[in-house]
Order: structure tokens, then sequence, then C-alpha cells
């Protein structure tokens, strides 16, 4: 109060024309960046958003702009509070920088395509001045998908000596049943982390690679067809009274499989309900095909039971896909996969699309076929893709290939499962195999994205391929899990 008093008895004696001004080092400060809208160049160009770090001076826009977006010549708005001067250094090669007073030309377009341009912005008085480095970000590759991030292995978590498996979900949670010949192994996990491997005994000589399950149970053949199911993945398993060629999946409460009538034709039957399919297409598989996805998409009434390549009755490889939605059978793929593949792995995970007219990356659920062997028994290395449920196959986008991150194995399985990231990760069963960088400018480097909510995200679901099990091109059963992702599933998410 006495300060007070003093102050104003101070301002009572100056005369009404004199003003008092109280520096404050806010006036330096860029509160905030834009750029000016050209559609010329790209659609919603004012909308990209802008980090601002204010401790080490850098502006940049964290998602980068798509490749080949024109940066030589983009006017910004730079928001400062009362700053006496803002001066911009644009670099120029060979010659000295290009200096351009803002305050008086801010509509004049920036060179931002030689690297940073130095932002200088000096307070009100003068007294201070803060340097800002702004970077525009784009990227240097132009494809479908960005590459994968790190892969990791762990064991397989299978009887030692296992000689089959066979990996299937039901819920939330997974089931990998394993036999070495004699005995048999389930292993049952929801994290994908931790395992509770148990030791049962089926009472039958069990196809462990036959185990199907639906929401309520599992199903599998014995060797000689009859099927068997149980309530719980360890038992009792009781014989169901059926015999069937293969089993191809799940579809609502049944399981789908094949089987031979009384007059000796084939037949699709479906388990309990009791539904007979007797009209397949011509190159329909009898075995050798994907297991199955089952999902629900924008096009289909209802959910579609999904299968990939395999074997017809006359023992070509197809590389069709074929859906069943409950009461008959049809080839989707109008495009299939190039070549004929037994045993193809298909998981249903993402791609993303950077877009030409727009600054963002779009995700598109999509189907990976992963492996599989080929009409010479050669393992296939390509990764394809399809962006329509199957409708259309193609090889995925070089950075979607994952190189020697993933075994060479036909008869995998490979489901998808979030692995819940964070800022701060700890230690884990899984052995990491680190994996391909995106090439230079497809992610900011050396810096963090500034996030836009009040408390940053620390943790975020990411979601994950894992391969499990498949045997090489000699049969030899695989004995380890293996686990992939796409880069930009595991940056951290700007808000």
């Amino acid at each position: 109060m006495a300060v007070a008093a003093v102050i104003a008895g101070a301002s009572a004696c100056n005369s009404s024309t004199e003003e008092y001004h109280v520096e404050l080092d806010g006036s330096a400060i860029v509160k905030g960046f834009s750029l000016v809208e050209n559609d010329k160049v790209l659609a919603d160009l004012d909308s990209v958003y802008f980090s601002i770090d204010l401790v080490n001076g850098d502006i940049f826009n964290a998602d980068s702009l798509p490749m080949g977006t024109r940066i030589k010549a983009l006017a910004a708005n730079i928001t400062t509070d009362n700053a006496s001067a803002v001066t911009l250094y644009i670099p120029r090669p060979g010659m000295s920088d290009s200096v351009v007073n803002y305050l008086e030309n801010s509509a004049d377009t920036i060179d931002f395509s030689n690297g940073p341009v130095r932002v200088e912005v000096t307070s009100l008085s003068g007294a201070t001045t803060k340097s800002y480095r702004v970077r525009i970000n784009v990227h240097t590759i132009k494809s479908d998908s960005l590459c994968w991030g790190s892969t990791a292995i762990a064991p397989l978590p299978a009887v030692s000596g296992a000689n089959a498996q066979r990996t299937v979900q039901q819920g939330s949670a997974f089931y990998t049943f394993s036999t070495d010949g004699s005995r048999y192994s389930v292993a049952a996990t929801s994290d994908m982390a931790s395992w509770q491997p148990s030791i049962f005994t089926p009472g039958f000589d069990m196809d462990v690679n036959t185990v199907t399950a639906t929401p309520q149970r599992f199903y599998a053949l014995a060797t000689d067809g009859t099927l068997y199911a149980a309530s719980a993945a360890g038992g009792p398993w009781v014989s169901e009274g059926l015999h069937f060629t293969c089993l191809y999946g799940a579809y609502g409460d049944d399981v789908v499989g094949l089987c031979t009538d009384v007059n000796g034709h084939l037949t699709v039957l479906a388990y309990p309900s009791g539904h007979v399919t007797t009209d397949m297409p011509d190159d329909f598989p009898v075995s050798g095909f994907s297991p199955a996805v089952t999902l629900t998409t924008s096009t289909s009434s209802g959910p579609q039971m999904l299968i990939t390549g395999g074997r017809d009755v006359s023992g070509a490889l197809t590389g069709a896909t074929f859906g069943y939605d409950g009461t008959a059978w049809a080839r989707i793929s109008m495009s299939a996969i190039p070549e004929g593949l037994e045993g193809v792995a298909v998981a249903p995970y993402y791609t993303l699309r950077n877009q030409i007219v727009e600054w963002r990356v779009d995700v598109y659920p999509s189907l990976l076929a992963i492996g599989g062997r080929k009409t010479d028994g050669s393992i296939n290395e390509t990764v394809y893709m399809s962006r329509d449920w199957g409708l259309n196959w193609q090889k995925a986008d070089s950075l979607m290939q994952p190189g020697n991150g993933f075994p060479r194995v036909y008869a995998a399985q490979a489901p998808v499962a979030p692995r819940t990231l964070s800022v701060a990760r700890g230690a884990s069963v899984w052995r990491e195999l680190g994996g391909a960088r995106l090439p230079l400018g497809a992610r900011p480097e050396g810096c963090l994205a500034a996030s836009r909510a009040v408390a940053p995200v620390t943790e975020w679901d990411a979601p994950y391929v894992y391969l499990f099990g498949g045997y090489d091109a000699a049969g030899r059963l695989n004995d380890g899990v293996w686990r992939g992702v796409i880069n930009r599933f595991t940056f951290t998410p700007i808000q």
C-alpha cells in the first residue's frame, strides 16, 4: 500500500501528457505462427499446425507436408505482442542471407527451401532480442505407406521340441496350442507379454493346425477328421460325431468346415447351426488357405469371413480371396495376389497415404498378406496389401516390406493387437531388433512436437502385427513370435 501511495503521488506530479512503459520480455515472444492460405500450393495450407519451442527458439510443423509441396514462396503470419522489430534472415546458397523487415513487409513471400529461416524479434523497448529458427518439414518420400518401425522377437510359448502350433483369438485373449507329437500345451495371454502355459491331454490325436475358436468354444480336428469341441482351451474335449476335411474358421458361434456328403460331394457345413453350402466357386480352396479374418465393412450388410490363397480340388494354387456371409461363398478378388500361395498369413492391419492436395496422412484399414509357399516350394518374401478387403491385391509399397524383420515362413498366423506405448518405456520380455528408420524428412529430426493439450500425452495404443510360428521351406517350425509396427503409430500423438 505504501509503494502504491508513492507511485500515485509521483504520477500526480507529472504532466498528463507523459507516458511510462514497463519493459516486458513477453514482447519478444512469438505467440503464433502460421502460413497464409494458398490453394495453388496446398489446400488448407493456413491450417497447418506449427509448434513453437520458446526455450530452444524452434518453430516447426511436426506433421510434414506431402512430398513435392513447394515452399520457395510462402507468406507467413507471425504474431507477437508489441514487438518493435521482426527481422527475417532467409538463407541463400553461396550468397549472404536475404534480410526482410517483416513489420513493414508482412505480405512478402519467404523461401524456406534452403533451410531454416532465422527470425529475430526485438522487444518494445529494444532491450531484448529473441532469435527463432523456422523450419517447414516436407516429406522426401511419396509412398502409400510409411516404413515399418522397430521389430522384436520373443520365444514361441510352446512345448520344447514342438513341431506344430496354432494361435487363435477368443475375445481379447490369445491362445497358442502346440505339440511335439506326444505332449500338448496351450498358453494364454491378453497382453502379448505374459503367457500362462499349461500341459493338457486332449484325449485324441489332435491336429493342432486345425484349432479354431468361436466366442464360446474351441474346436479342433483329430488326424482322422473327427470334430472335437471344448469350452475351455485345456478341455475336456468331446467328440461332436462329425467328420471334416478341414476347418475354414469361425462365423459367429459356428465353426465352418469342409466335409463330404452321403453322395460323395464336397460341401461346407456350419456347425452347430447346420447350414450347408454346396455351390462353391470353381477355384475354391480345400487346403492351404490363410487363417480366416472376420470383419464387417461399410459395403456389407453383415460380417464377412475371408480366406486367402490355398489349393483347389485339382491341387492348383490360388492367390484370390473368398468370402462367406453365413449363407454362401463367393470369390471376392477381382485382382488376386499375383502368384498362388499356400499358407499365407493375412493380417487386418492399416496402411498410410500422404494426401497430395491436403496436408495430412490418412489411415486406411487394410489387409496385409505375409509369407506363404509358392508352387516351387520356395517362400514368398513379398508383402501384399489390399485396401478393399481382398477385392484388389497389389504389392505393398517398398517401405511396407519388413526386410529382415520377419522370418520367411508359411502356415503362420498374423493377429493384430494394440500395445500400450509410453514416453518412458519399461523393460519387456521382447528382444528389440530395431528396424528401418523413416527417410530423412519423413519425420522431424531432433525435436518433439509440442502438445496442443493442457496435459501432454504420455500413453497411447499402437497396433502391432504379430507373426506366430509358421514353417520354413524345409518344414521346420519357427520357434519365435515376431512383431512389427509402422513407425508413425509409435510417434507421440500430437493433440
